[in-house]
């Protein structure tokens, strides 16, 4: 049956989180590992993953704040543009959305489906989107500051709270306590949050999807310990990104296809691909035996923008 996130609301929110199943695979890719998904792919159709989680506190600060418009960056095909859109929409706020790159003669679908939101489109230049985080660049590019705003893939103090409260639910909700957790990651505020509040026995692993990974490994850990996480194994995979960001090549999707027949799990292959990918390349060529038979969790984070574009291209 598919949920909709209906009300914003941290309880409804929360009930919703709690109800997102686990589901225990099979598959060629990882023989004699204990092998687990948690589908927050499911939370909601539109607003899904850890995009929900770090829009939550955002949403919710913004309504506390009286604010009627949100304003938020990202690229043709990002999953955090679909979902604030979808959660303007949804929720009565006013959107805007500051796309990297000109205008182009066709819209993304996804830059379609953000539009018919209600989203406003604000294309800059690359040159000027570098200075998104910069003191000033909402008026620089002609935005009011009164609007409220949220960083690129949500990655900021309530963005990291979110995150904190999607360890508290995995924590009380899961089937087992895993000895390892993986994700794919971004800007490693997710990551962060996770090893914040998760068992100091287990680890948490992050699999950068872009050429960024020192800078991933460095956020994660500032976000870990603003949460107040103390200790704990947090990993971050090195050169799993299969060339960079949006960069699919063949034999990844080979991967994809394999699991997807196995479990009727859709993946991506910008975020949850290249997780799997990395998973089974560690397993097959150093950690042998180290990880044989343990339990071992993927965090879906949802938001399948990134195979709807491979797709379209």
């Amino acid at each position: 049956m598919v949920r909709y996130l209906t009300e914003l609301s941290l309880d409804a929110f929360v009930d919703a989180a709690e109800n997102v199943p686990y589901q225990q695979i099979s598959c060629d890719l990882f023989p004699n590992v204990d092998l687990w998904v948690r589908r927050d792919d499911l939370i909601d159709p539109i607003i899904s993953g850890n995009k929900a989680y770090k829009l939550i506190y955002n949403l919710l600060e913004a309504r506390k704040l009286g604010k009627d418009t949100i304003v938020t960056c990202g690229g043709a095909w990002s999953n955090h543009i679909h979902a604030t859109a979808a959660a303007g929409q949804r929720f009565g706020f006013n959107t805007i959305g500051i796309i990297r790159g000109e205008r182009p003669p066709a819209l993304s679908p996804m830059l379609q489906d953000a539009e018919r939101f209600g989203m406003e489109l604000l294309f800059v230049s690359r040159r000027r989107y570098r200075e998104r985080e910069s003191q000033g660049f909402l008026g620089a590019i002609g935005l009011s500051s009164s609007a409220y705003f949220i960083p690129e893939g949500g990655s900021n103090d309530k963005g990291s709270l979110g995150s904190l409260l999607l360890a508290d639910i995995v924590r009380r909700t899961q089937p087992l306590e895993f000895a390892e957790y993986w994700l794919a990651c971004g800007t490693g505020v997710s990551v962060g949050g996770l090893r914040a509040g998760l068992s100091e026995k287990s680890s948490v692993i992050g699999v950068p999807i872009l050429k960024a990974e020192a800078q991933v490994e460095i956020n994660a850990k500032k976000w870990c310990e603003w949460l107040g996480g103390k200790s704990g194994v947090l990993e971050i995979i090195r050169g799993a990104h299969a060339g960079g960001y949006a960069k699919q090549p063949r034999d990844l999707w080979q991967k994809i296809r394999l699991l997807e027949k196995r479990t009727e799990i859709a993946l991506d292959g910008v975020y949850t691909g290249k997780l799997i990918s990395a998973m089974q390349e560690e397993y097959a060529q150093s950690r042998g035996e180290k990880i044989n038979c343990k339990s071992i969790l993927i965090l879906h984070t949802g938001g399948l923008q990134g195979r709807r574009g491979a797709l379209y291209k």
